[in-house]
């Protein structure tokens, strides 16, 4: 119970969470000031208990010299470069735009490719950059990382310093960390029926901007659960599948992968045994 008191304080002080004649409701203003959304306080509840369990960790390089030496080796430019310290452990991130994305651990890597969000132990030394706008932070990510470790922190790399990297400010860098968490979290939703449509929309609406239609876009593809944030699609048969980001229309079929390039990716795909909600 202590990662949820940490989380409920942090998100009453935001205003995130508010209580309301003894009950909890929820905001989206920090994500975005012309939008709010309420849930019911029994849904608040589940939701708030259940996210301790939605994380599965990786480890990152054990000491800041191992992350920059990986850094330096790659041949990416060092300014494109975050280095989080989460758990007393070290992570190399890239936050370009939404085509150039990278997060690097110790054995586990995630990176941007094709639309797709894939893993391996390291991503292609030529990926290519696209010119695209960043996406919207979900600074919600953020917070739930801080419960766990409060101490988190983000460095940025610095030619002409004596240590070669100085700590930003977390509101500077914030979709940096927002990434980190994402890699981590590995949660899915159902979307076969009405009833866990609307449930689950209601939940990820917390986390996405209103219209975001990940659940509608399940019903379409006519599968039983989504998993937002590893971009996995779980289908009839036990067949997990990545779908394609930056497809707005939720009809589109597009956003689905023809069968010989989801054969092609199976091994770039991380996620634990599927437990539906």
């Amino acid at each position: 119970m202590d990662y949820e008191i940490r989380l409920v304080k942090q998100l009453l002080s935001i205003r995130f969470l508010r209580p309301f004649n003894g009950k909890l409701a929820t905001s989206r203003a920090i994500s975005d000031d012309t939008y709010g959304f309420v849930t019911e306080d029994s849904l608040c509840r589940e939701w708030l208990l259940s996210i301790y369990k939605s994380y599965s960790f990786y480890e990152g390089f054990e000491t800041m010299e191992d992350c920059l030496s990986y850094i330096y080796s790659t041949n990416y430019d060092n300014e494109l470069y975050r280095v989080i310290k989460f758990y007393d452990q070290y992570y190399a991130v890239v936050y370009e735009n939404s085509q150039h994305q990278q997060v690097i651990g110790k054995d586990i890597s995630y990176y941007a490719k094709n639309n797709l969000f894939l893993c391996s132990k390291r991503p292609p030394s030529n990926l290519m950059v696209r010119d695209r706008s960043k996406s919207t932070p979900i600074p919600l990510i953020y917070y739930e990382l801080n419960a766990f470790d409060p101490t988190i922190a983000i460095y940025k790399l610095i030619n002409n310093h004596h240590t070669g990297y100085i700590e930003v400010p977390i509101d500077e860098d914030i979709e940096y960390a927002v990434l980190l968490g994402i890699t981590f979290k590995d949660v899915w939703y159902r979307c076969d029926t009405p009833h866990a449509i609307a449930h689950n929309r209601a939940i990820l609406n917390l986390y996405f901007m209103k219209g975001h239609n990940l659940t509608l876009f399940g019903k379409y593809s006519k599968a039983i659960a989504i998993n937002p944030f590893q971009r996995l699609i779980y289908l009839q048969k036990g067949r997990i599948e990545p779908f394609q980001m930056d497809v707005e229309d939720f009809r589109n079929q597009q956003r689905l992968l023809p069968y010989r390039e989801v054969r092609r990716f199976q091994e770039f795909i991380r996620t634990r045994p599927v437990d539906l909600i």
